[in-house]
């Protein structure tokens, strides 16, 4: 049920992370004879010189994160899975926020160089404060839900 204000905040939490998914979420200082420039680095990696660097498991945690935030949303109607499934999205909402710290901080490590940090690295984190109110706003329903039986 698309009415229901914690689905909304579902759909947001699932367009933080997809816009997350196609934007570059950092950079490296590349210098050379040129001049100093800065390489993005995604979801798909860096290529640094003739070196790569993969952010594969970041990729695949992303992408599990977005079809369990479909399926969350699909499960409208078992409020208490919906809760669980939430619960679980956070925690790995905010395992990609540090993931992609990680492979910034192992990139740079491993070329010898800086980084930076785009703004857009914080849509995992604001995902996962939507998913918090989307699991306050579930648990209301039920509550009320369970309030209404006790009267009958």
């Amino acid at each position: 049920m698309i009415q229901r204000i914690q689905t909304l905040f579902l759909l947001l939490a699932l367009v933080c992370m997809a816009i997350f998914y196609f934007v570059p979420f950092g950079s490296l200082e590349l210098t050379t004879e040129a001049g100093i420039s800065d390489v993005p680095m995604g979801l798909y990696g860096v290529d640094f010189g003739e070196e790569h660097y993969s952010t594969l498991p970041l990729l695949i945690l992303l992408s599990f994160v977005v079809l369990t935030l479909i399926f969350t949303i699909i499960l409208f109607k078992h409020r208490i899975l919906q809760m669980r499934i939430c619960v679980f999205n956070l925690i790995l909402a905010l395992g990609c926020s540090g993931l992609a710290f990680f492979f910034l901080y192992q990139a740079s490590e491993k070329f010898a160089t800086n980084y930076s940090t785009s703004i857009l690295v914080v849509l995992p984190i604001v995902a996962a404060i939507f998913i918090a109110l989307a699991i306050r706003g579930i648990a209301k329903d039920e509550a009320l839900i369970r309030s209404i039986d006790r009267i009958r």
